[in-house]
């Protein structure tokens, strides 16, 4: 393991030629870590304090530091990220494992993780969030997008998005929406298109339908303009 005691210690392995501070194997930052470009490794990131890029921070293994981790591009770990404090980017946040923070977790592209989001605070991005395990935040999640849990577990006080997770086909198949398939599965059409084409009431009654899990019922009536957050009791 490569181990930085201080900021003057990461200089050595700055690459010219990819523009950014490398590593080959794993590292551990026993300081705070600020750099305007980006890191990157092949191994894990570990830092006692919290770790701070201009562009991208990417591990072939796993992030974990006692404080923030900042990103002003995407954040991307072969396996887990993990941050005592907030997990922010400017792009994408991406895990092959599961993604915890202690505090919030902001994206402004989308966030994913192979098995578990969870945040002490709440969960943002201006694009999806999705996982294949549960998603959970002890306030709110927004996203400019979708919201998906595979094993359908979503765990927060408020929930707000903007479009629908899954496929066309899926949709066009549901029982309350076969009357519009052929609508929908014109592709010729983008997903705004679809909120114009039944009227307030239709989308009414095609939200009621008790087939519905909550999870997808909830992102149908948002969608649709019927409700611009969903509260969790």
């Amino acid at each position: 393991m490569i181990i930085i005691k201080n900021q003057s210690e990461i200089k050595k392995y700055f690459n010219n030629e990819n523009d950014r501070y490398e590593f080959s194997g794993d590292v551990k930052f026993e300081c705070l870590i600020v750099v305007g470009e980006s890191l990157w490794t092949d191994g894990s990131i570990e830092a006692d304090g919290s770790i701070k890029a201009g562009w991208y921070i990417i591990a072939g293994g796993s992030i974990k530091a006692g404080g923030s981790i900042k990103a002003g591009r995407s954040i991307e770990a072969g396996r887990s990220i993990k941050a005592g404090g907030s997990i922010k980017a400017g792009g994408s946040i991406k895990a092959g494992r599961s993604i915890k923070a202690g505090g919030s977790i902001k994206a402004g592209g989308s966030i994913k993780a192979g098995r578990s989001i969870e945040a002490g605070g709440s969960i943002k991005a201006d694009g999806s969030i999705e996982a294949d395990g549960s998603i959970e935040a002890d306030e709110y999640i927004k996203t400019g997008e979708y919201i998906f849990s595979f094993n359908f577990d979503i765990s927060c006080k408020l929930m707000i998005t903007k479009s629908l997770p899954f496929w066309r086909s899926f949709w066009a198949e549901q029982l309350p929406l076969k009357k519009w398939k052929n609508e929908i599965l014109n592709k010729n059409k983008c997903w705004n298109d679809y909120k114009k084409i039944l009227t307030k009431l239709e989308a009414q009654k095609v939200c009621s339908w008790n087939g519905w899990h909550w999870i997808l019922k909830a992102q149908l009536e948002m969608f649709f303009g019927l409700k611009e957050k969903h509260e969790i009791d």
